[in-house]
């Protein structure tokens, strides 16, 4: 998915600079005017902050102290099966909070626990690599056994590739979507609680909406990152609320 995004803006007459590390932010009056980076300055109009696992940190850089915490996240893909066709549709089972699909002739299966695993991202800084993952191998066999009450050889299927990361989260479980008040022009689309991916597309719709609509809708206004600027953050309650939100995705 992010490789057809880059293609075809990149079409468009997007620039992408991989392996840039950014220092510093530039402001005018108060607004962000520039970002600093390794590799020179760079001039903008907005800022947007779809820095994952490090949006905190780059959100601490406009002097803004946003609840955007990360969550592990895993689900593993299986050598293909002949038992699977291509045709097969996405499924959720709820119950068991399991996710899957087929990739590549293979089962790709997730799920969420119960006991979720997070960081504070006040425990590391913009410059630090984010903490890695290594597979929890009992988490994703402990997938593979609940499914296999369904489809048998889920139990026994080799492991091929694990996908894992930090999605963030946020302790009401909404997306942080919208220019700051404190900040104009420095612009947050994070915190998508797991969606980053699936909801893209919507979420840059919503992004254009929040910048050039007048009129936005009730729904966007809801995600505006300004809901957490005036209050004071209870960090240890807001990771641990964070956190129940990931525990309880499919949760009715």
């Amino acid at each position: 998915v992010a490789s057809s995004y880059q293609y075809h803006a990149e079409s468009m007459g997007v620039r992408f600079a991989t392996s840039t590390e950014v220092t510093g932010l530039r402001f005018n009056e108060g607004r962000v005017v520039g970002v600093e980076t390794n590799r020179g300055a760079v001039s903008c109009s907005y800022l947007i902050n779809a820095a994952g696992a490090h949006a905190y940190h780059l959100a601490s850089l406009a002097g803004l102290e946003l609840p955007v915490f990360p969550v592990r996240h895993e689900y593993f893909v299986s050598v293909p099966m002949p038992e699977l066709s291509p045709t097969m549709p996405c499924f959720r089972i709820p119950e068991w909070t399991l996710y899957g699909r087929v990739r590549d002739g293979g089962l790709l299966l997730g799920g969420w626990e119960p006991q979720a695993m997070g960081l504070n991202p006040r425990d590391f800084t913009l410059t630090d690599a984010v903490p890695p993952v290594d597979p929890d191998w009992e988490v994703l066999n402990g997938f593979a056994r609940a499914l296999a009450e369904l489809f048998p050889g889920a139990g026994t299927v080799q492991k091929d590739w694990v996908g894992r990361g930090w999605p963030t989260f946020t302790p009401d479980g909404r997306f942080l979507i919208g220019e700051t008040a404190r900040v104009p022009g420095f612009v947050m689309a994070c915190g998508c609680n797991a969606h980053g991916i699936s909801g893209s597309g919507g979420i840059g719709r919503l992004l254009v909406e929040s910048l050039f609509n007048s009129n936005p809708s009730a729904y966007l206004q809801s995600l505006s990152p300004n809901r957490f600027l005036n209050q004071t953050i209870d960090w240890s309650a807001a990771q641990s609320a964070s956190r129940h939100v990931y525990e309880t995705y499919y949760g009715v």
